[in-house]
């Protein structure tokens, strides 16, 4: 072995060994060899040449085992060298540690857990959510169709009510057109009632000048002066009533009041409110207005 108790070895002399146990194994030589023993000869004279010999060979195995006792401690602190180094290589292969890599892993392990719990908790609050959205649209989507009932039933009623009124509107329109129709025809048969009249009173208005005219007799009767042809009749007027000498007078455009003097259109300037056989006359420069 090498005398120098710490020298340096490279790294690839440990590939393939097995580390050796902790136990201190220590190396030395072999131990001297037992010293035979010599046969006496049968003559003592022998003798102290034989012990001298004996003590010669035990003085050399002596100083042998002196010479070989530094090498042996050589070996000793060789061994613990490498042992150490063996260990440092063992603990620079691993740095962390077994253990600190499965404190590492425990601790991982533990947040994978807590996260595997977590999204757990994330789901079933998922499903609860998306069961209480379900449920509201559910509910939503029955209001809305009750809604929905509720506008078809008035719209559909809204649409009767204006059929109905349509149809009253359409009855009272047709009555009024009835209205004017007859209307119409009232005033056709007002108009021929008027010519009637017209003629009743132009053939009293003769009678009642053939009243007047004296008896003929024999003896020469004075020249009269020939009597004033009778006034026409202002056609499309009528008299209504009189008071306080104003005159209401229907015409075809609505009701109008004169009094003497005054001037309308149709009828011209009045010259008189008067009675005549009873009853209302208006006298103007177109003709007279009879009392209806």
């Amino acid at each position: 072995m090498s005398s120098e108790p710490h020298r340096d070895l490279p790294s690839s002399a440990f590939d393939g060994v097995t580390p050796p146990s902790r136990e201190l194994t220590l190396w030395r030589d072999a131990p001297p060899a037992e010293p035979r023993a010599f046969a006496l000869p049968p003559l003592k004279r022998f003798l102290p040449y034989a012990l001298g010999a004996a003590l010669l060979l035990g003085g050399g195995f002596a100083m042998a085992n002196f010479a070989t006792a530094p090498s042996l401690t050589d070996g000793v602190e060789e061994v613990t060298a490498i042992d150490a180094r063996r260990m440092g290589l063992a603990s620079n292969l691993d740095p962390a540690g077994s253990e600190k890599r499965s404190t590492a892993l425990s601790r991982d392990v533990g947040a994978l857990k807590n996260e595997i719990v977590r999204l757990q908790k994330a789901l079933v609050q998922a499903k609860t959510g998306q069961a209480t959205l379900t449920k509201t649209a559910a509910g939503q989507a029955a209001a809305n169709q009750d809604e929905v009932r509720a506008l078809k039933t008035e719209i559909a009623a809204l649409t009767k009510t204006l059929g109905e009124a349509k149809d009253t509107s359409t009855a009272k329109i047709d009555a009024l057109q009835a209205k004017v129709d007859q209307g119409k025809q009232d005033e056709a048969h007002v108009a021929e009632l008027r010519d009637r009249l017209d003629k009743i009173e132009k053939a009293n208005a003769e009678l009642a000048a053939k009243r007047d005219e004296p008896a003929t007799t024999g003896s020469v009767a004075k020249s009269e002066p020939a009597a004033a042809p009778p006034s026409p009749v202002v056609k499309g007027w009528t008299l209504r009533e009189v008071y306080d000498d104003v005159a209401v007078l229907q015409g075809r455009r609505g009701t109008i009041e004169v009094e003497r003097g005054a001037t309308a259109p149709g009828i011209g300037r009045v010259k008189s409110i008067e009675r005549r056989a009873g009853e209302w006359v208006v006298v103007t420069d177109r003709g007279l207005i009879l009392q209806r």
